[in-house]
């Protein structure tokens, strides 16, 4: 035991560098992140700024009423001077000679001609409705940026090849089983048919582009004009992907069908047989395999086992007084679940001090996979800018997680706020760490994980264990507590693989800790004295 306190004396300097710098890589990926974001905005995860959205979308449909409004004023005035204008003219209609001699007609001619056509035309060049259009110049800053739009429609890529939604389903409002009172556009058909194509998912990409031409109606041909959308850029899109698919006879036939394609249809097809198209690697896209995607879905049911429910009084003496109620989900590995562990008020006071913090989430230190492996926005309390009054709640509930696993809890523990909006994903991932990474050398591998579920998710979001086909539901007031590391040898356990579902409908809120090896070398077996001066170069 001397040895061992000598040991850990000598380490202390090292620790707390490595500790320090850990932290302050944390700090620094924060910072990159909140710049590459959008400034202060996320719609796809913030209710709060689709909220803000929609109201701004109100204000500008009125707007646009005003505006027209403001046209139908001078299209009245000058339809009302062109009636009057005519009056004369009917009236010298077939007699031009006798009603020329006439010098009051002619006077009249001679005034209007020469006063009324100038008026007139300082009339029609008067811009209309500038003020309408002054507005919207400036509320355009308030507009989702492009990649905001390329997050939605990502999102809704993901819920839809999760939970394998039919485009005739979707479009209907129904996913998952449930039915929504909603539905899509041809627009945004054609956008999910564009994003299955720049995919490589041609044939997934036919069925939306398919499904676009379904969805456009007639009377609307003057609008999708003003906006933009064209029918030949369905038809070239979808006679791409029959090439991709090499159907060149099909890509024939959807060309020539269009009237302005067909005499350009033999150009284009050599024009695209000569061109593949290249699609986006697949580091880029989220990986959301078929194991990980079957478990997600309603129709997965657990496999009935035979662990029980029971009251938890032994962990901690304070248990004794207000044991915990834990739910056994797995022996190897050991996984459990805790209900009714923090209180509504504390749920609300974590979320009070952690909610202005929130920047994108990023994945370990890869940067450039932030978007697709995990699509959420994350939080690290305790943090430099966080509102002090928050403390108190954060320490309790590190005393909670004490009080659960009894596992010490040290000072320089950190908590993560996680919140997932529509679409919101984790792909399947471990919690055990890098070994080069710095907090690894300075705090050991993670060798445990509790996961504090703070609302409901009302459809989707369940925590999957894809090796277990294990399947955990995103319920307020749930803990989930599991080791990622085996017994007293502390290899690594792959079978705790997991990962997030996509959140369908509403959003998703948890509160992450890891627990480090180097935190409980004193309670049980961690790193051997040989490993600690290896990787400390003791």
């Amino acid at each position: 035991m001397i040895r061992v306190y000598s040991l850990f004396n000598d380490m202390l300097p090292v620790l707390f560098f490595l500790i320090l710098a850990s932290v302050s890589v944390q700090s620094g990926t924060r910072t990159e992140t909140t710049k590459k974001s959008h400034p202060g905005k996320d719609f796809v995860t913030s209710k709060a700024d689709r909220m803000e959205l929609l109201l701004l979308d109100r204000e500008l449909i009125s707007n646009l009423v005003q505006y027209t409004e403001e046209l139908q004023s001078k299209v009245h005035v000058l339809q009302r001077f062109a009636m009057a204008m005519s009056i004369p003219l009917e009236a010298a209609k077939g007699r031009e000679e006798e009603y020329l001699s006439n010098p009051l007609h002619s006077f009249r001619l001679i005034r209007h001609m020469h006063e009324d056509w100038r008026q007139l035309e300082k009339f029609m060049r008067q811009p209309v409705g500038q003020d309408q259009i002054n507005f919207l110049k400036e509320k355009a800053k308030e507009f989702p940026s492009k990649e905001d739009a390329e997050d939605a429609t990502e999102a809704i890529y993901r819920i839809v090849r999760t939970y394998d939604v039919q485009p005739a389903h979707l479009v209907e409002g129904l996913i998952d089983g449930v039915q929504y009172n909603s539905s899509i556009s041809a627009i945004d058909c054609f956008s999910l048919g564009t994003l299955h194509f720049q995919w490589g998912e041609y044939g997934k990409a036919v069925q939306w582009l398919y499904y676009t031409f379904n969805l456009i109606e007639p009377d609307y041909y003057s609008v999708y004009e003003v906006l933009e959308f064209q029918s030949s850029e369905v038809f070239i899109l979808l006679a791409r992907c029959f090439l991709e698919m090499d159907l060149e006879e099909e890509a024939r036939s959807i060309l020539m069908a269009h009237p302005t394609l067909a005499e350009n249809s033999e150009h284009l097809l050599n024009l695209y047989t000569n061109t593949r198209h290249v699609q986006v690697s697949e580091d880029k896209q989220p990986a959301l395999p078929d194991e990980f995607n079957q478990i997600c879905r309603s129709s997965h049911q657990n496999k009935p086992s035979r662990l029980h429910c029971r009251y938890n009084a032994t962990t901690t003496p304070f248990l004794r007084l207000a044991p915990l109620q834990m739910e056994e989900l797995s022996l190897d590995p050991y996984i459990v679940a805790y209900h009714n562990v923090l209180s509504d008020a504390e749920v609300a006071e974590v979320e009070r001090v952690a909610e202005p913090l929130l920047v994108r989430a990023e994945f370990g230190m890869n940067m450039n996979l932030k978007y697709k492996v995990r699509t959420a926005l994350g939080a690290w309390i305790p943090d430099y800018n966080m509102d002090v009054s928050g403390l108190p709640v954060v320490q309790r509930v590190l005393r909670r997680i004490h009080d659960m696993t009894g596992l010490i809890m040290n000072d320089h523990q950190f908590l993560q706020l996680i919140k997932y909006g529509f679409g919101g994903h984790y792909d399947l991932h471990f919690d055990f760490s890098n070994d080069s990474l710095p907090i690894t050398q300075a705090m050991g591998d993670r060798m445990a994980t509790v996961l504090f579920y703070l609302n409901d998710a009302r459809h989707g979001g369940s925590t999957v264990f894809s090796r277990l086909q294990l399947k955990v539901p995103s319920e307020r007031g749930k803990v989930l507590f599991w080791y990622n590391m085996r017994g007293e040898t502390h290899d690594r356990d792959t079978q705790t693989i997991h990962g997030s579902c996509p959140v369908i409908d509403g959003t998703k809120t948890v509160l992450s800790c890891w627990i480090h090896e180097l935190d409980q070398m004193f309670i049980q077996p961690t790193y051997h004295p040989a490993t600690v001066r290896e990787h400390f170069h003791i």
